[in-house]
């Protein structure tokens, strides 16, 4: 299951029949492997920690260019439930194809969307 919650959307281009886009990027699965007992509290797990865990292999099916925002280490969050429900999201900014129907221009509106598989 995932989830996106947009943080910046910025106006698409004609030209290049695409749009960009910057947001948190979420996903949760149960792996039943980390469930635990004792501790009825949701643990949030070191950024480190992910690289030892099982993640979907998520895609845009229409990108054209993306990448996780990192700073000093990247901006992602992963958060285990006793049940071994693992939240996992990352802030990602992508730049996705959109065919665009310009006939009304001005007046137009555009629908993009943005294609997920894993």
């Amino acid at each position: 299951m995932c989830g996106l919650d947009d943080d910046d959307l910025s106006r698409g281009t004609t030209e290049a029949q695409d749009y960009t886009l910057t947001m948190y990027f979420q996903q949760y699965w149960r792996d039943k492997r980390l469930a635990y007992i004792g501790i009825p509290l949701n643990l949030t797990l070191d950024n480190r920690v992910a690289d030892q865990l099982w993640v979907p292999d998520t895609y845009f099916l229409n990108d054209k260019k993306s990448f996780v925002h990192g700073v000093t280490v990247k901006n992602r969050m992963i958060r285990l439930h006793p049940d071994g429900t693992v939240l996992y999201g990352l802030r990602i900014t992508t730049t996705a194809a959109c065919m665009m129907d310009l006939r009304r221009y001005p007046l137009d509106e555009q629908n993009c969307t943005l294609e997920i598989e894993s």
